[in-house]
């Protein structure tokens, strides 16, 4: 036994090892009253289910299931299975462990002809030609049937029958139907189990299958020919099965070396022992019963009473009329008219008595002679008895494919018997397949468990649905039962319903999949006297771009900038981030001081007749540029800084110089200020030849000589000759104002003249010419 445990061992971890490389398949499933062999590549590679269970969810491919059932039952499919690569068995198909329970029970038919009796076809022995020693055979009729009783209901799965003769002539089809029920057979009436219409040959067995499994106590067949005109048929049957796997076989009853051969029976969950060799007095046969587990026969129904007369006509034939059995009811000591039955004490309340005979005795028996009715007999009688016992074990469940079972016995006792009553069986199913059933099932002292087995059902519920501005994660990498997925939105999106969905038993995930929503930022802030500037990086969601009075998305960017004569204070731009806030507060814009005028200091200076100096030049520029609709107002300023001149006295002597303040102008507006060099020493002014104005000085944008003229340092303009000073607002002095008038009429005089000159010299030539 160590050994084959080890063994196990092993093959285990070889079937683990190798199904790690291959995709695997799952357990084949195996019937009720069955072991499964599996056997691997290897010769030792072998797990019989007769010693342990297999405990592994996975199988290597390759691996072979040999199928066999418990003594007693029939294989009804294939006996071996082997795993494909892609994880299935082949070939497809659970076989099934049945019980033939149409052995040695009372069949009836239509009619016989030729001693073809309705017992030869339950006889336990078939022919593949009529012989009137096996096989039965009705007279040629037009509608012909044969039936057996069961003598209680059982689940009918497989009907077999085999024909003892063809039918119905050359090329002539023939109809069988099978009906399974509790009313009258020959009625015809009952459900039918399975049709077939075709030819009908000698020795050829038919499997009629109920699908679904059909209950009844009655089992019948019926011929027919397929023609438009009924004409006579002959039904022979030289064997007729009738499978179910919900039977207690006798396997399961007690067995004693005492026992007579054969003697044992199953009825509704309960086994009867028939003992015909040693006669005893009442209270010994209960005692001997009681004994070995059982009692007499302590219950009556009409079923049972039917039961057990079948079973005594059939052993002792119609022949034998002396043959008596106790049962277990004694008459009432304090009231003779009562009889109780001696396991519970209770009350008969269903009696199959005989005719009364004028006689009070004590006891009961089973009466040979009349039928097998009660009859009341003395107690100190020797007559033959029936135990009646509980069966010990309800044999290995159903396993359905996919799945694992565990099996917990009431008692800690060995393998074999790890299926007796009180013994619990608990299923679970492979990742991905749903239980429909039962998880647990008891061994009931029926011999039958008390739940009808469960299923497992692979479940897939597809590939979830993608989401926009989003994706999902398959959380088991699978999408079979129980399945999860985790969806997740892309940055800047915020999730509106549930982000972790299961794959639910309809096969499909349990719940809709939920939406990405853009997370926004409040709009912003409109702060007096700026322009707003918006940049948003979604360019799939159009909102409004001439309102700024909305919601922005993640990562917009947000610039203000502030009118002219207005400074920024704060952050020039602010980020809307993913949590729907700005990374800075909005900024202000504040109003600029304006500057006032400011007057240098007077200095005097010496004029020499040669000096070299630098010319004094002051250039502030306004560019002002007119940005498109709603775009922010870009606003550009540039000084140029005032060199100071440098001025050479005649005897070439530099006199201490005074200091000279720079003159500082600030622009509050877009208005351009006149800059007015005025003399405030000399008498005479000379005329200031600039032959640099064409070019643009230091700090100085090219093609802006205008500026320059607008500055008042064109040609023409007095050169100042003392200090200066320099004013920002407009102003002139009325001398400045008198030479530019002057200098106006006598260009226009010059203009007049030539005109006048043009005029003459033209009126000339016409009277010449003439």
């Amino acid at each position: 036994m160590e050994q084959k445990g080890f063994t196990c061992l092993l093959l285990i971890l070889r079937f683990a090892v190798q199904g790690s490389i291959s995709v695997g398949c799952g357990y084949p499933g195996a019937p009720a009253h069955s072991s499964v062999r599996f056997t691997g590549s290897g010769i030792d590679d072998v797990i019989d289910e007769e010693e342990a269970l297999l405990k592994e969810t996975e199988l290597p491919e390759g691996t072979v299931a040999t199928y066999s059932c418990e003594r007693g039952f029939e294989l009804l499919g294939p006996a071996r299975r082997q795993c494909q690569t892609e994880g299935t068995w082949t070939p497809e198909g659970v076989p099934f462990c049945v019980l033939n329970v149409a052995g040695g029970k009372a069949p009836m038919q239509s009619s016989s002809l030729d001693g073809g009796i309705p017992q030869r076809a339950v006889d336990g022995s078939s022919a593949q030609i009529y012989t009137a020693q096996t096989c039965t055979l009705t007279r040629p009729e037009h509608k012909p049937w044969w039936y057996v009783n069961l003598l209680e209901p059982y689940m009918v799965q497989l009907v077999r029958l085999d024909f003892g003769k063809p039918c119905c002539g050359t090329g002539i089809p023939g109809t069988i139907v099978v009906r399974v029920g509790n009313n009258r057979p020959d009625l015809g009436t009952n459900p039918i189990c399975n049709r077939f219409t075709g030819p009908l040959e000698e020795g050829q067995p038919l499997f009629l299958p109920c699908n679904p499994p059909m209950p009844g106590a009655f089992v019948s067949v019926h011929l027919e020919a397929s023609t438009q005109a009924l004409i006579p048929v002959q039904l022979s049957l030289c064997e007729a099965f009738v499978y179910t796997d919900q039977a207690l076989p006798i396997e399961r009853c007690p067995q004693f070396r005492d026992q007579p051969p054969g003697s044992t029976a199953t009825y509704n969950g309960k086994c009867y022992i028939f003992y015909n060799r040693q006669p005893l007095i009442f209270r010994e046969a209960l005692a001997f019963c009681r004994a070995r587990g059982g009692t007499l026969v302590d219950e009556s129904n009409p079923a049972l009473q039917g039961f057990i007369s079948w079973e005594l006509w059939r052993r002792h034939r119609r022949s034998d009329t002396t043959s008596q059995y106790w049962m277990g009811a004694v008459r009432d000591q304090n009231d003779r008219t009562v009889w109780r039955w001696t396991g519970s004490g209770e009350e008969v309340s269903v009696s199959f008595w005989s005719l009364p005979q004028g006689t009070e005795e004590d006891c009961a028996r089973y009466d040979g002679s009349r039928g097998w009715l009660w009859s009341d007999t003395p107690c100190n009688a020797r007559l033959n008895f029936i135990c009646q016992h509980q069966p010990r074990a309800c044999g290995r469940p159903e396993q359905p494919p996919n799945s694992t079972m565990i099996v917990t016995a009431a008692v800690n006792r060995n393998v074999a018997s790890q299926y007796e009553v009180g013994a619990t069986v608990e299923y679970t199913c492979n990742s991905g397949s749903l239980l429909i059933g039962p998880s647990t099932r008891s061994c009931l002292d029926t011999g039958f468990y008390n739940e009808f087995p469960p299923v497992c059902k692979n479940i897939e519920c597809g590939y979830p649905a993608n989401i926009k501005h989003g994706g999902y994660t398959l959380i088991n990498n699978t999408v079979t039962y129980l399945s999860q997925v985790l969806y997740s939105c892309d940055e800047g999106y915020e999730m509106t319903g549930r982000a972790r969905l299961m794959c639910d038993i309809d096969e499909r995930w349990n719940g809709p999949p939920p939406r990405c929503e853009p997370i926004h930022c409040d709009p912003p802030v409109m702060i007096p006297h700026s322009f707003i500037q918006i940049d948003e990086i979604d360019e799939t969601e159009m909102a409004s771009k001439n309102s700024v009075n909305r919601s922005l998305f993640v990562g917009s960017i947000v610039t203000y900038t502030c009118e002219k004569g207005y400074r920024l204070i704060g952050s020039r731009q602010i980020l809307c981030l993913q949590n729907g806030l700005y990374d800075h507060v909005a900024p202000s814009c504040t109003e600029e001081p304006r500057t006032s005028t400011v007057t240098l200091p007077s200095r005097t200076t010496l004029r020499p007749t040669t000096s070299s100096r630098s010319r004094p030049f002051i250039t502030t520029k306004i560019r002002s540029t007119t940005p498109p609709t709603n775009m922010p107002t870009k606003v550009t300023t540039m000084i140029t800084t005032m060199k100071a001149a440098t001025i050479v006295p005649p005897n070439g002597k530099i006199p201490p110089i005074t200091s000279e303040h720079m003159a500082t102008v600030k622009e509050t507006g877009l208005k351009k200020s006149n800059v007015n060099i005025q003399s405030t020493v000399s008498s005479s002014s000379s005329i200031l030849n600039d032959h640099s104005r064409d070019h643009p000085q230091d700090n100085e944008i090219a093609s802006s000589s205008a500026d320059h003229v607008q500055a008042g340092t064109g040609t023409g303009v007095p050169e100042p000759s003392g200090p200066l000073q320099v004013n920002t607002f407009n102003q002139s002095t009325s001398a400045h104002q008198a030479k530019l008038n002057l200098g106006a009429v006598i260009a226009l005089g010059v203009f007049g003249g030539f005109v006048f000159l043009a005029a003459v010299i033209t009126t000339v030539v016409i009277l010449i010419r003439r």
